[in-house]
């Protein structure tokens, strides 16, 4: 159980952290110490490479370690998972256009439900349907159609520009008329 503190504490997060802020913290801190942000041009004079690098497996790590905990610490019910199998790699290849619906088979393959997205997305499950659904009134401005897409796509670990360039010309073209 020591570890478990450990692991909260390397996420900068409480004990009384659910598995959705887990998750949040953890794509925060990773993009933050793996990209080029003004915060981490900052530290370079004082953290090399190799302890960024090592940061980052330990942060890994940890929210692998926590996931794991997660799991197990519910009555027996498992987290679905969001990974992507072999076979749902090989599916995802002769995929020609990413739609509402291809999204919604991704997800179903993937066996998570729409709360479970919520959960780690925050976006709202009439969103989420919407998207799948391409009930594109329910997005007064693409800019919002744009960000929910960016995120569910990351959840269901795809590309995101391929998701945009594939699903947003039938949102602009529906909205010009």
């Amino acid at each position: 159980m020591e570890e478990y503190h450990d692991y909260l504490e390397l996420l900068e997060l409480s004990q009384d952290s659910t598995p959705a802020d887990i998750c949040r913290r953890y794509r925060y801190l990773k993009n933050l110490y793996s990209g080029d942000s003004i915060e981490i041009r900052a530290l370079n004079n004082d953290f090399s490479e190799e302890i960024r690098a090592d940061f980052l497996l330990r942060l890994d790590d940890a929210f692998k370690k926590l996931n794991e905990l997660s799991e197990k610490s519910r009555d027996g019910a498992t987290r679905p998972r969001t990974d992507q199998d072999d076979e749902l790699r090989l599916w995802l290849t002769q995929i020609d256009c990413f739609t509402g619906s291809i999204l919604r088979s991704i997800r179903e393959r993937m066996k998570v439900e729409l709360k479970t997205v919520f959960a780690a997305t925050r976006i709202q499950t009439h969103f989420l349907e919407d998207i799948e659904g391409e009930v594109f009134e329910s997005f007064p401005a693409e800019v919002y159609l744009r960000s929910y897409l960016i995120e569910y796509a990351r959840f269901l670990s795809l590309d995101t520009q391929r998701v945009l360039n594939d699903y947003l010309p039938r949102y602009r073209g529906r909205a010009a008329k």
